[in-house]
């Protein structure tokens, strides 16, 4: 895998270096991720992707990461040498979108085994865990799965994911790589309150928690734990140090990152099931820090299993972490980007949602986690 970085984030770079990836008799398929502010449109970008003469897929997220550097502009464009197919789903958040049906149609279940599946989708979207559903229910578990969600921070709805048909809103990109992998998922989130009863949720709506208003029930926790008030202080701002964890058969919780009011409703990223039992969690910078570092150790241990211990190809570094720990590590990130430094070459991305498969244990779309994927090339 070859790895070029553009720290302008212009089109006119974007075009030169999907140029140089599709005249590389090497390369198979082309990643491409970018940074929100570079300000990319389908006006501006479609015709650039729709004549890469290679195959094209990714994402436009908050920030970007290269080596050990955050970016808030800029692109990243790494070209694949092993075989890549991909597939496109749009308008995942119309209810009648048959997702099953779609993605059964993608991917032929035989060719999965001992490969990666790189997913990238709108993370504003509302079916991601449908779609994560489907996606287990039609390939299970035999490929690796690592991506995320795409999209803004200002939460505004608008074309995120890279494809090959352009750059789409509502959709997701699948990109199917001959490449061998580990995976490690961990988070370092405790909880400090629960367990509460979700007895009113609209997807990835919280209405209701002990048949009591949602906001009401997390207000009174998060206000006595932090000490301020919501009355004075923006939501997103103290929420943010307090996510909800949602109970699995696992080590640890999934978490859901509540981002926005709607009157005493919470919006999460990702849906919460109804009468599912979750926890309002804390963290501090030495839990978080000490996740990320549990995530590439556990990225290890799956890669040596997959390689039976016998390492033949160089390395990639793969992190995809929750925005929303950037936002409450601030300076203290370049630490927990140290932890999962592993002297190989590192491309990752701040996502709005996080898709991993732990192991061989299950498939989810996670909030405030730190995945780590070890690409073979």
């Amino acid at each position: 895998m070859f790895i070029n970085l553009d720290r302008e984030g212009t089109v006119e770079r974007l075009k030169y270096l999907l140029k140089q990836a599709a005249d590389d008799e090497n390369t198979s398929g082309v990643l491409i991720l970018a940074c929100d502010a570079n300000g990319f449109t389908p006006e501006k970008v479609d015709e650039v992707l729709k004549q890469c003469k290679k195959t094209v897929f990714g994402g436009i997220f908050p920030q970007i990461l290269f080596d050990k550097e955050i970016f808030e502009k800029g692109t990243v464009v790494a070209g694949i040498s092993q075989p890549v197919s991909t597939a496109v789903i749009r308008d995942i958040s119309d209810i009648s979108t048959d997702l099953d049906a779609i993605i059964e149609q993608t991917f032929e279940w035989q060719s999965l085994e001992n490969k990666t599946m790189f997913v990238f989708m709108d993370g504003l979207s509302q079916h991601i865990s449908a779609l994560i559903e489907s996606m287990f229910n039609c390939w299970g578990l035999l490929p690796n799965y690592i991506g995320g969600g795409a999209g803004s921070l200002t939460f505004e709805r608008k074309p995120c994911v890279f494809t090959g048909e352009g750059l789409l809103k509502d959709a997701a990109v699948f990109a199917l790589a001959d490449i061998k992998s580990g995976v490690g998922v961990a988070h370092g989130w405790k909880p400090v309150t629960g367990p509460l009863k979700v007895t009113e949720a609209d997807r990835n709506t919280i209405i209701s928690l002990n048949w009591r208003p949602a906001f009401e029930v997390y207000r009174e926790t998060v206000e006595k734990i932090s000490g301020k008030s919501f009355d004075n202080t923006d939501f997103f701002q103290l929420a943010k140090g307090f996510p909800f964890g949602i109970v699995k058969m696992a080590e640890e919780m999934v978490v859901r990152d509540p981002i926005a009011l709607d009157g005493g409703r919470l919006i999460c990223v990702g849906e919460v099931p109804l009468n599912s039992f979750v926890y309002i969690l804390k963290g501090d910078k030495d839990s978080l820090i000490a996740g990320a570092a549990k995530a590439r150790q556990l990225a290890e241990a799956s890669y040596w299993k997959t390689v039976n211990g016998k390492k033949e190809k160089p390395l990639t570094t793969f992190f995809v972490d929750c925005v929303s720990r950037v936002l409450f590590l601030q300076s203290d990130f370049n630490e927990e980007l140290e932890a999962v430094y592993a002297g190989y070459p590192l491309l990752g991305v701040l996502t709005i949602g996080e898709i991993a498969n732990t192991g061989k244990d299950y498939l989810e779309f996670y909030n405030k986690t730190s995945v780590i994927g070890l690409l073979e090339d």
